[in-house]
């Protein structure tokens, strides 16, 4: 009897040599069913990279990476990082969280959020794995992942160095719901028409195409056939060292008050303009555990010598990683006049990275909390997460680095001095609700206002128009000037005769009205909430966290709950709207440009921003004046220490000055000492008999 090999086994068969020539990747592609894909196929499927990319390299493996197991067993966090950020505008949510469990931010699972909630919130910057790519999933009753697939980790991402790859094409599909489709459109292999989003829940790929209902339409893929050969294998450009490009998507980070005019001024990171890239310095193995750049991540002298100070001073304990000069030709700095206090209480980056501190902080946009980075009509953009750079924090070993920080912002449920988040499902509605109720008495009063205020026709001079007339109208539809409905549901003006000529002119002016008109309801939605209206939400929201708790909302470093009697808010301190803050290293200046270049004043002045700057937390609901914090305290520095240190370093340079004068009067009197001890010690040498 012949045993023949399991279906649809990857082979894994790899082989890495030592030799440094790219691996040319013309390879057959495979679908999820790891069934060959030819373009001419009738309904081909869309490649799947667990069993295309997974044919050769340990797909398992790679998904324990860094970037796809925020949600497994995690026994070593790491440091803090940026989190996923939960927004809602029109509720003012802005909620930290992440798998990982890093203190001040909250895991998915305890506001209610689903692994399939969480695909539908991030997948725009995930690259794929992690929670969408799992086959073990909890049973949920909402979830879609037999209609959309798994989001498989999407190799090409990363390892693409073809100009065709588009990670705004991936969001777009995302979105749509078309997860198991998104990595073949991004690649530009192909075109993916339709959309999972509208097929029923019950709908599974075996059932085939949808031909009863064209709005609801089965997603399918419309390969190029020029980019298969003969042997329906593709060429893939991939690098095994990503372009900066393919990192810019997700780790982007930019003042939010930029002027794009004046963006071709930016210079951007001295290490890239030296000719660096990346991943020069944030470097993995097939195990896809990064080197994040910072000191303690690992002992192994391959990660260590990969942070600031092991790249450019090279690694202390001399573990076959030695480098006198650094790696990568780093030079190595001499700080002259630098007290070594200094090196041993500061990071790098506290002087090197991200721009100068001003007099207080300001709103920087990354690209996965404000969802930048998503190109074309569609602007994907949000205001919220506020987030606030540069804040100078004393981090967990002892030393001072920079920080972006931000302060949660949700509405929860109190019981006792525990406060938990209430998950949007829960919220949404109530604030929905008061809302259309506020829009449609303003409207009525608005309404009666007008009608108060309208001359009152004299009883001869009211007459109807004829009947015949308006059953015209209404078979001609709206006349010129008058409003039609849109397919939003909104009116639009129509315009009257002369306006719009030339083709497509009218229509432009009804879409431009139309789009004006949504927007100003948009703007209404999603205007910031004010006091009297969260007093309103807290009050429905007491029935839905039941009698033994307490609706709070948590923001801009503060806890709002009602008063006795429930008609005003209490403000009062509490651990659950403290800020979280991550570390950052970008953009690096050059020294000339770095704290301290100056002087001592850089930092070492009552006018000093490095600790005298003001900390505003950054709210999304105006519910008070913000709540300000010096940056010193924020560094954990007792203000009387530093007013100390400030006058040390006033004196510091006159003293130095003084100093030298008395070393020079010094030096000339002991030059004149020992002139008259050279004449001493010569004249032994000269007669001096017979002489007056």
């Amino acid at each position: 009897m012949v045993t023949l090999p399991a279906y649809g086994a990857p082979r894994k068969h790899v082989i890495v040599d030592g030799n440094r020539t790219r691996a040319v990747h013309t390879i057959p592609l495979y679908d999820e069913n790891y069934e060959t894909i030819r373009p001419d196929d009738r309904m081909p499927m869309p490649f799947s990279t667990r069993n295309t990319c997974g044919d050769c390299h340990d797909y398992e493996k790679i998904g324990m990476g860094w970037h796809f197991d925020s949600s497994k067993n995690i026994t070593d966090p790491g440091r803090p990082g940026e989190p996923w950020v939960l927004v809602d505008e029109s509720c003012g949510v802005q909620l930290p969280i992440s798998y990982r469990g890093w203190e001040g931010t909250w895991k998915p699972q305890d506001i209610g959020m689903t692994q399939w909630d969480f695909a539908k919130a991030f997948g725009r910057h995930m690259p794929g794995g992690d929670v969408g790519d799992q086959d073990d999933r909890a049973p949920d009753p909402e979830s879609r992942w037999n209609v959309s697939g798994n989001i498989e980790i999407n190799c090409l991402a990363c390892h693409n160095a073809s100009a065709d790859q588009n990670q705004s094409e991936w969001a777009i599909q995302i979105a749509r719901e078309n997860y198991r489709w998104a990595a073949t459109a991004a690649s530009e292999l192909g075109v993916v028409l339709n959309m999972a989003s509208r097929l029923p829940d019950y709908y599974d790929l075996i059932d085939g195409p949808n031909k009863d209902n064209q709005w609801a339409a089965v997603p399918e893929v419309d390969y190029d056939a020029s980019r298969f050969n003969r042997k329906s294998c593709v060429f893939f450009d991939v690098t095994r060292n990503p372009s900066n490009n393919r990192c810019y998507y997700c780790h982007s980070s930019v003042p939010r008050n930029v002027d794009p005019e004046k963006v071709w001024a930016w210079d951007g990171d001295v290490h890239l303009l030296a000719g660096l890239t990346c991943t020069d310095c944030h470097r993995n193995g097939l195990d896809h555990f990064i080197s994040r750049g910072y000191e303690g991540q690992s002992s192994d002298p391959a990660y260590t010598t990969l942070t600031c100070r092991g790249c450019h001073l090279g690694d202390p304990a001399g573990q076959g990683f030695e480098f006198k000069g650094g790696r990568m030709a780093a030079p190595r700095p001499l700080h002259r006049g630098l007290p070594a206090v200094h090196l041993e209480r500061l990071s790098c980056t506290a002087c090197h990275s991200g721009f100068l501190p001003g007099d207080k902080t300001e709103r920087v946009r990354t690209a996965r909390a404000n969802r930048l980075g998503v190109h074309g009509r569609a602007q994907w953009d949000t205001e919220l997460p506020y987030v606030m750079a540069p804040v100078f924090v004393r981090e967990a070993g002892g030393r001072i680095e920079p920080h972006e920080i931000m302060w949660p912002a949700f509405w929860g449920s109190m019981k006792g001095d525990k406060v938990t988040p209430l998950s949007l499902d829960v919220v949404a509605p109530i604030v929905t609700a008061l809302r259309d109720a506020e829009a449609k008495a303003k409207q009525e009063a608005e309404r009666q206002k007008e009608e108060a205020a309208a001359p009152q026709p004299k009883p001869e001079e009211a007459a109807p128009a004829p009947k015949q007339d308006a059953d015209e109208n209404a078979e001609s539809g709206p006349a010129e000037g008058q409003t039609e409905a849109t397919e939003s549901g909104k009116t639009a003006t129509t315009p009257a005769e002369g306006e719009g000529e030339g083709e497509g002119e009218g229509e432009s002016l009804v879409e431009a009205q139309e789009e004006e008109i949504i927007a100003q309801v948009v703007a209404e939605e999603t205007a910031p909430l004010v006091e009297h209206q969260v007093v309103k939400i807290l009050g429905d929201l007491a029935a839905a966290v039941g009698s033994d708790q307490q609706p709070v909302y948590v923001a801009g470093g503060k806890l709002y709950k009602l008063a006795a009697g429930g008609a005003a808010l209490t403000v009062t301190d509490h651990p659950s709207a403290n800020p979280y803050s991550w570390a950052f290293a970008h953009d690096v200046r050059p020294a000339s440009q770095s704290l301290g270049a100056r002087g001592c004043s850089d930092c070492h002045d009552e006018n000093s921003n490095f600790f005298f700057g003001n900390v505003e937390a950054a709210s999304p609901l105006p519910l008070g004046p913000p709540v300000s914090t010096p940056m010193y305290a924020m560094t954990q520095f007792d203000p009387t220490l530093l007013a100390a240190l400030d006058i040390q370093a006033d004196l510091r340079t006159p003293f130095i000055i003084a100093a030298i004068a008395m070393a020079i009067v010094l030096a000339l009197a002991l030059l004149h000492s020992g002139l008259h001890g050279l004449e001493g010690f010569l004249r032994l040498f000269v007669a001096t008999g017979g002489k007056k």
